[in-house]
């Protein structure tokens, strides 16, 4: 990285050689004093910055063979003679809220500085984005929301002591990926309807388990440790324990990122939007099933996520959230639903929807005509439609009142969402608002009375 003058040593330069011929032109001898202390910072400059380039070029490391600088300096200070920057960032991968740094090393005793563009999910320390320091500079970036941050460009700026040259440099950008927060959903574990061969979740098939299902009377075929001696002695029969076999189940995550809805000005900075709590939401669900053993799947109705085939296990929980960070939050462009043709019958399955475009609502009910157990999240923020703020005038916020009335909108859009919500109960289907860890108990633990809902296949 090659350094130019700066204008202060241009100036110095300039100056001090206009006050000496002035002297001697003029014979005033006051103007020396003057000009000869920039005379001489500008050649004191000069020769500290040929001596640092003579001793980078003379070193050990500094020399390849034919006694050639190994990174390309000259000698003169006419090729690079400023080593370039390296950016470091500490970690790549951090949960919401969590804290990373972003490093900018350059040689040792010259003032370097960093600038880096505000991003819009993340705080920096200094909070302008801007840091100085002697040979490297670290700015702290702690993570708002999840998804992708894109750090940079990261402008450089490099100096000598004495500030009398200097050199930039333009950094290409870092991304860090932001998982969702890991917040444990408080639930039972128990599902309605367990389809799998062998798990943790007690069904109504009778079969090789621990669960006691009735105590009846020996058949051939019966295995002889399950024999009951408790009542063969008093009965005089030989009486065998059945019991319920356990099985696992498949639990499909279905997600819709096709609108992004921002909460109310007056909900507060931090407050979530709706793809925030909808990406929340599928977290925890995927944590606490995979916990117990269980496959999970996420099929994304937008193009936001991606699909996510069913699998089990902590590697598939780190595949989940993985590909929820990846995914890129400020597009703001409109995305078509992707279609889910076909569910297994009994399948978990959890829609994560604000309950606002139409074809969501088609599509649960092609899941629920499947037979599959479908539980919907309600992820509209709170704030959104709330009635609380409205009192007969223009809803004021931020010191002014708004020329439209999207406050008032909103409401009414709430409204008619609540005649949607109330045919899906009618329906069989069970909606609760997403509203933390906790949320998802009680309903969980009602879905065994969902199931008994008619459900029929419509071609």
């Amino acid at each position: 990285m090659t350094s130019r003058p700066s204008a202060a040593l241009v100036r110095a330069g300039v100056v001090g050689v206009v006050a000496l011929l002035l002297a001697v032109l003029l014979g005033r001898p006051a103007l020396l004093l003057a000009g000869l202390p920039l005379l001489s910072w500008a050649l004191l400059a000069q020769a500290l910055r040929l001596v640092r380039a003579s001793a980078d070029g003379a070193g050990p490391a500094g020399r390849a063979a034919g006694g050639r600088p190994a990174d390309g300096r000259a000698a003169s200070g006419q090729a690079a003679d400023v080593p370039a920057p390296t950016l470091r960032v500490g970690r790549r991968v951090l949960e919401e809220g969590a804290t990373t740094s972003l490093t900018v090393t350059a040689a040792p005793g010259l003032l370097t500085a960093v600038t880096v563009p505000l991003p819009p999910d993340a705080h920096l320390a200094p909070r302008h984005g801007a840091v100085a320091g002697d040979g490297e500079a670290t700015l702290r970036v702690t993570a708002r929301r999840w998804g992708r941050i894109r750090l940079g460009p990261v402008h450089v700026l490099v100096a000598d002591p004495l500030g009398a040259h200097r050199a930039q440099r333009v950094l290409p950008a870092a991304d860090v990926q932001v998982l969702p927060s890991s917040s444990v959903l408080e639930g039972p574990v128990q599902v309605p309807t367990p389809i799998g061969i062998s798990g943790a979740h007690l069904s109504r098939r009778r079969g090789d388990g621990t669960a006691l299902s009735e105590v009846r009377p020996f058949r051939p075929g019966d295995r002889l440790h399950r024999l009951n001696w408790r009542i063969t002695s008093r009965t005089g029969e030989l009486h065998t324990n059945a019991t319920f076999t356990e099985q696992d189940t498949e639990v499909l995550i279905v997600t819709d990122t096709t609108v992004d809805v921002a909460p109310a000005p007056w909900a507060g900075e931090d407050a979530p939007t709706s793809l925030d709590m909808t990406i929340r939401a599928t977290t925890a669900i995927a944590r606490h099933h995979l916990t117990a053993g269980d496959r999970v799947a996420v099929f994304d109705l937008g193009h936001l996520i991606g699909p996510v085939p069913a699998g089990s296990g902590p590697r598939q929980l780190r595949v989940l959230t993985a590909a929820l960070s990846r995914a890129g939050r400020d597009d703001g462009a409109h995305r078509p639903v992707r279609r889910l043709r076909t569910v297994r019958p009994g399948t978990l399955t959890v829609v994560c929807t604000p309950l606002l475009g139409k074809d969501v609502l088609e599509q649960i009910g092609v899941l629920v005509a499947h037979g599959a157990d479908v539980l919907v999240v309600d992820t509209l923020p709170p704030s959104i439609g709330d009635l609380s703020v409205l009192r007969g005038r223009p809803v004021a916020y931020e010191g002014s009142a708004p020329d439209r009335f999207w406050p008032e909108a909103w409401a009414l859009r709430r409204q008619l969402r609540q005649r949607t919500v109330r045919e899906l109960r009618e329906a069989g289907v069970p909606v609760t608002a997403w509203e933390g860890p906790s949320s998802l108990a009680p309903v969980l633990l009602s879905l065994s009375a969902a199931r008994s809902a008619p459900r029929r296949r419509r071609s």
